[in-house]
C-alpha cells in the first residue's frame, strides 16, 4: 500500500505540473473575429470568420465546435466542427489555426492568413 509520504509527493508533483505556465490554462488567442489579411473591414466582408467558445461562424456557414485540441509546445489548435450551410447540408470539418508572430493566424487547410477585424478596422479608420 502507498505510504502517506509517497502519496503527498505524488500530489505535490501533480500540482506543480498543473500550475506550470501554459499547461493548465492556455491563452485563448484564437477566439475573435478575423478576415483575410489586408482585406476590407469586416462589415459585409465574406471572408469574415468568428471563432467562439462553442461555435465558428463564416459567410453562409455556421459550425458547432465538437472538439478543440491544443497542440503542446505550439501556439496552435485543431478544431473539429460540425458545419451546416443555408441549404442545410451538414458536414464534418477540421481546421488547424496557428498563431503567427504578428498577431495574425494561419488557417489550414485553406492556407489563409487571417487578421483580426479590430486591426483591419483600425488601419482603414486611420486613412483620410
Amino acid at each position: 500500500m502507498m505510504g502517506r509520504r509517497s502519496f503527498l509527493r505524488i500530489c505535490s508533483v501533480a500540482a506543480v505540473l498543473m500550475l506550470a505556465p501554459g499547461m493548465a490554462s492556455a491563452q485563448e488567442w484564437w477566439k475573435d473575429s478575423f478576415a483575410i489579411e489586408g482585406s476590407s473591414p469586416c462589415d459585409n466582408n465574406d471572408s469574415r470568420v468568428t471563432f467562439a467558445d462553442k461555435s465558428v461562424d463564416m459567410w453562409e456557414v455556421g459550425c458547432t465546435l465538437d472538439r478543440v485540441q491544443k497542440l503542446r509546445g505550439l501556439d496552435a489548435v485543431i478544431l473539429d466542427m460540425t458545419c451546416s450551410d443555408d441549404e442545410q447540408s451538414v458536414e464534418k470539418r477540421r481546421a488547424l489555426l496557428l498563431k503567427l508572430d504578428d498577431n495574425k493566424i494561419l488557417r489550414y487547410p485553406e492556407y489563409q492568413v487571417l487578421q483580426r477585424c479590430s486591426e483591419l478596422e483600425a488601419k482603414t479608420g486611420s486613412k483620410p
